[in-house]
């Protein structure tokens, strides 16, 4: 699955390519039941937005509201992974409390556990990538490591792709200034 998010990320020709990619790499090649990029909003509620998914379940996103304050939504994994920087899991949504403002959604849709990786860029976290799984207990502390390496990957093809975006537009606006 990392050699296939790798692929994706050297094909990929725009961020949004890139990340519904990901996404799809993880979930076909990795098994997933979903997977999800959410990036954080510097809005008042400190929202994560969801830009890229994919899955069975994709359903399971919509009204999702999840957030990186401190506030009930935000004390997740995706919303803990991005305030925290590290990977968290819910390794049984069932029983962990801090699941429960999703938990009978995510329980219908058949996840049993997921896990938020942060997408660190640079000294901050822009966002995370989000895995489901349909068992228990399902991301193993090794697991989790070799997940971690496909989300900085990620995080790296993210800025790769914002920082040659930005060099073809200033190239661009500086022949537009020459002619």
């Amino acid at each position: 699955m990392i050699s296939g998010g790798n692929r994706v990320m050297l094909r990929a020709k725009s961020e949004v390519e890139l990340l519904e990619g990901v996404c799809q790499t993880a979930v076909e090649q990795g098994g997933f039941r979903l997977a999800w990029v959410g990036l954080c909003r510097e809005d008042p509620d400190k929202t994560v937005e969801p830009v890229a998914w994919a899955g069975p379940a994709n359903d399971y996103l919509e009204g999702l509201h999840v957030t990186w304050a401190e506030s009930p939504e935000g004390q997740g994994p995706t919303g803990r992974a991005i305030r925290e920087g590290r990977p968290v899991a819910a390794r049984n949504i069932t029983g962990d409390p801090d699941y429960a403002p999703w938990r009978e959604t995510a329980l219908k849709h058949g996840f049993r556990a997921s896990l938020a990786l942060p997408l660190r860029m640079g000294e901050t976290v822009g966002g995370a990538l989000n895995l489901y799984a349909s068992e228990p207990f399902a991301f193993s502390d090794q697991e989790v490591d070799l997940l971690s390496e496909l989300a900085s990957d990620l995080a790296y093809g993210i800025q790769y792709r914002r920082t040659e975006t930005a060099y073809r537009q200033q190239a661009a606006r500086a022949a537009k200034a020459l002619e």
